[in-house]
């Protein structure tokens, strides 16, 4: 009976040793996949993005389930932030200055919407860059996207939408890429500002808003393969040159598919035009002598010198 009891006992032993084991390696198996998970039913969620994100390391996915978010988010780290559904995992600032403020490298943003604040996704500056923004709804803001200063960035496959000034602002920032998305209802659907140049704008679906691609002081961007339609002028450029826009199909527009002022040396063709009130408007150059009256001023002061001239003219016999 003892012999028993003692094999009994080990067996149960074993049996709690191998259950301990099992928990350890779920825990670590957890940990390599580096995810941190906010909302849901799961023990140990969070229900704040910023605590997840404040207790997550470079290299981690804070992995968001549907919700509705009130906060203006920082993200300081290279870190992945992922929704389980655009429609409805929602990020809104509270009308505060952003919903989210990157500050760091590396940052992938994908399946949200991001909505009513002044901006809904800021990057400041030069020291920030290389961010992935895909798949998202981005609504209800002054600006949807602002990049200020910062290269490499990739913004794919948004919808953005409603924002009452601006879908996407870039200032002085080059070597991004707007693709694949779709920008409606926007007061200017994408704005390049300020020497940005050396962007890739391509498949993009623009649709009803003043001014659809604005270019103002930026050169060699090249913009191509996108719908631009339903608006007032298709894509405006103002003191920008050594642009490419090609193989666009710009439709539809009120004032003019491609209006440049003060912008030359740009390859605007080939593009498919249809119905515009003008395909291509292009305002001439400013002459090069700009003050009012100058050739009235020119003929009066030779007309000066002449009468003068003829004065001091001694005629001897």
């Amino acid at each position: 009976m003892t012999k028993k009891l003692d094999i009994l006992i080990i067996f149960f032993i074993l049996i709690s040793c191998f259950f301990i084991f099992l928990v350890d390696l779920e825990l670590v198996l957890a940990k390599d996949e580096n995810k941190i998970y906010v909302g849901g039913n799961g023990v140990g969620n969070y229900t704040s993005i910023q605590d997840a994100i404040d207790d997550s390391n470079s290299g981690d996915t804070v992995f968001v389930y549907t919700g509705d978010y009130i906060d203006n988010i920082i993200i300081n780290k290279s870190i992945t932030l992922l929704g389980i559904n655009r429609s409805n995992t929602k990020i809104s600032g509270s009308k505060g200055i952003f919903s989210i403020l990157i500050k760091s490298q590396e940052i992938t943003i994908s399946g949200f919407t991001i909505q009513n604040s002044n901006v809904g996704i800021f990057i400041p500056d030069s020291k920030f860059g290389s961010c992935n923004i895909s798949n998202n709804i981005i609504k209800n803001n002054y600006e949807g996207i602002r990049i200020t200063n910062s290269s490499n960035n990739n913004i794919c496959g948004n919808t953005i939408k409603h924002n009452s000034n601006i879908g996407i602002v870039f200032y002085n920032s080059k070597n991004n890429v707007i693709s694949d998305n779709t920008l409606i209802n926007n007061k200017k659907a994408i704005y390049l500002g300020r020497w940005s140049s050396y962007n890739f704008i391509s498949n993009n679906n623009l649709t009803n808003y003043t001014y659809g691609i604005h270019l103002d002081y930026s050169f060699n961007n090249i913009i191509t393969k996108n719908i631009i339609r339903n608006g007032d002028y298709g894509t405006y450029l103002t003191s920008s040159k050594s642009n490419n826009i090609t193989k666009n199909y710009i439709e539809y527009n009120k004032q003019s598919g491609i209006y440049l002022s003060n912008s030359d040396e740009n390859e605007i063709f080939p593009n498919l035009f249809l119905n515009n009130n003008y395909n291509v408007n292009q305002k001439s150059k400013p002459p090069n002598i700009k003050t009012p009256g100058f050739k009235i001023i020119l003929v009066l002061l030779m007309i000066f010198f002449v009468i003068l001239f003829k004065k001091n003219i001694k005629i001897y016999p």
